[in-house]
């Protein structure tokens, strides 16, 4: 298997650093090393220059976001498959060689393979991303069934950081969404299930940073604003609405109810902020979803009726003695 690895970074010269380092000391060893820098003001191309000289390939480019930054690596790679990281994560040293293992013995039809993967939270025991999801694989490896539903529910089970995935299938859905800034790799991820089947590694072979002091991302700068966050939401939604494969399908009635939730969430969010207009764009968006006027008043003022009962009562937790607590 002809493997790239593919690295964007933006502003973190130490960190990539050592994901690079995490990806030469895999057991396994992969064909290239492909890092697209988006801009960087820190001398991170020169620190891996001068580090791994021409046995790591780097791109340099205005900044425009982890997406454009992954597509133009994808388009430089060569290998047959990709195998994606982050700049500040880390792949633990047999990550490669236990996914080969898992998609040789499971045979062509499985196009993507994901591991676990660990929370790096700085404490002395970290979670999974398997844990956190309540996902447990049975055996070292398996196929993941039915994907989409995993990726339509509640729990995070898939990390970009950790897939491998051959470059044919993502460059058919024509890669990441450069359009959007959070929520990139999902929408990828909810594309390619209907390209190919999932298998997983069940142990975690990778290091994701979430410690308290790490620099944050690009997409987590975006997401705290509620104008971005919900643009780019809606955008994913809309459009997985109109893909063939959805319409009709078991999938469409938890999309549609997750658009509902999410014009209702970004019209509070306006209300808050004093936005009037921007909320009676939203409540237009939910009258085509065939709500009513009144049907709105009533689920705003329910909805903001359970966030008062839920404030009360965490208040009235703190509130409380700790001997009452017990």
């Amino acid at each position: 298997m002809n493997i790239s690895a593919l690295i964007p970074t933006y502003n973190r010269r130490t960190q990539v650093l050592r994901a690079i380092q995490s990806v030469l000391s895999q057991t396994v060893p992969v064909g290239e090393i492909i890092v697209v820098d988006d801009g960087s003001t820190d001398g991170t191309v020169e620190a891996i220059r001068e580090r791994y000289g021409l046995s790591v390939s780097v791109f340099r480019q205005e900044n425009a976001g982890v997406s454009a930054a992954r597509n133009r690596a994808i388009r430089e790679a060569r290998g047959e498959w990709v195998a994606f990281l982050d700049s500040d994560d880390e792949w633990l040293p047999s990550k490669i060689e236990r996914q080969v293992d898992a998609l040789k013995a499971l045979g062509s039809e499985f196009g993507l393979c994901f591991t676990d993967c660990i929370y790096d939270e700085g404490k002395s025991t970290n979670n999974s991303v398997f844990q956190q999801a309540k996902f447990a694989g049975s055996g070292p490896f398996g196929r993941l069934d039915d994907p989409a539903e995993y990726l339509l529910g509640p729990a995070n089970l898939l990390s970009i950081q950790s897939t491998l995935v051959l470059r044919s299938l993502v460059e058919d859905i024509k890669g990441f969404d450069e359009g959007i800034r959070i929520m990139e790799d999902l929408d990828a991820f909810f594309r390619l299930t209907f390209k190919t089947k999932f298998c997983f590694v069940s142990d975690p072979l990778m290091r994701i940073d979430r410690n308290p002091g790490r620099t944050n991302a690009l997409c987590e700068l975006f997401a705290t604003r509620d104008d971005r966050k919900y643009d780019d939401l809606r955008r994913i939604h809309t459009r997985w609405l109109e893909m063939p494969e959805v319409i009709g399908s078991k999938y469409e009635n938890p999309i549609r109810k997750s658009l509902r939730l999410l014009y209702y969430e970004s019209v509070e969010s306006n209300i808050r902020g004093f936005k009037a207009g921007a909320a009676l764009r939203e409540i237009a968006r939910l009258r085509a979803l065939k709500e009513s006027y009144g049907s709105i008043v009533l689920n705003l003022a329910s909805r903001k009726i359970r966030k008062l009962r839920r404030d009360i009562r965490a208040s009235l937790w703190i509130a409380a003695p700790k001997v009452a607590r017990h």
